[in-house]
């Protein structure tokens, strides 16, 4: 159990790192740097690597050299394909179900933990999506919530490649007309105000992504 536990905490730690970009995409990890920074044993550390090459999130080739995995538009196109499908589809069913009013409330409690976070990228975009895990978390749906976890996660990567200090008001007013539409139940405005916001994002992404990919240069 505590074998688990040690590899499970070294899992989330090199995880961490890579979403809030303290290991960049085609940054190259040390397997015994990882292992004495986080003063274990390699063991720990391989069956974490192990865990996150599975997930997509790293790149193991046969001399063992372990990269963190490099952006692409394919990536963000798929991605937000995804939340399209998810949240649209969510959000519908839960403004046909009764649940505006919970979900308003704890979107609001977010929509305020994000206007605080205004100093630390990684938690504004990390409450970020919070607000949209409302949905999900509100309707209860197990298996939704799955999927939707899968997303999130590689929206915060996303979003920390190419967010900026500038765009903090517009995703605020974006999240706040969503916000307005579901307090009020109005589920053709709420809809229309969250493919908006999907749309805007998504654009700045793709004017982004390539040339924040391409300052990172190979390996580091």
């Amino acid at each position: 159990m505590k074998k688990d536990n040690l590899a499970s905490g070294v899992y989330e730690r090199i995880k961490k790192g890579i979403l809030s970009l303290e290991f960049p995409p085609e940054f190259i990890l040390q397997e015994r740097n990882l292992a004495e920074e986080l003063g274990v044993s390699r063991t720990p550390v391989r069956e974490a690597v192990h865990r996150l090459s599975q997930e997509g999130w790293l790149r193991v080739n046969a001399r063992r050299n372990i990269q963190v995995r490099p952006v692409s538009v394919s990536d963000l196109r798929e991605v937000f394909q995804a939340r399209r499908i998810l949240e649209r589809d969510a959000l519908e069913l839960l403004l046909s179900t009764g649940l505006a009013r919970e979900a308003g409330r704890k979107m609001a409690a977010m929509a305020a933990v994000m206007n605080d976070s205004r100093g630390s990228l990684f938690s504004f975009i990390t409450a970020d999506q919070s607000f949209h895990s409302v949905l999900f978390l509100v309707l209860g749906n197990s298996v939704l919530r799955k999927f939707w976890n899968a997303v999130s996660e590689e929206m915060i990567w996303l979003g920390m490649q190419a967010m900026n200090e500038k765009r903090y008001d517009d995703v605020l007013e974006e999240h706040g007309k969503i916000l307005g539409a579901v307090e009020e139940g109005k589920k053709r405005a709420a809809r229309e105000a969250l493919l908006d916001h999907l749309e805007k994002t998504e654009d700045i992404l793709l004017r982004k992504i390539d040339d924040v990919s391409s300052s990172y240069g190979r390996g580091s």
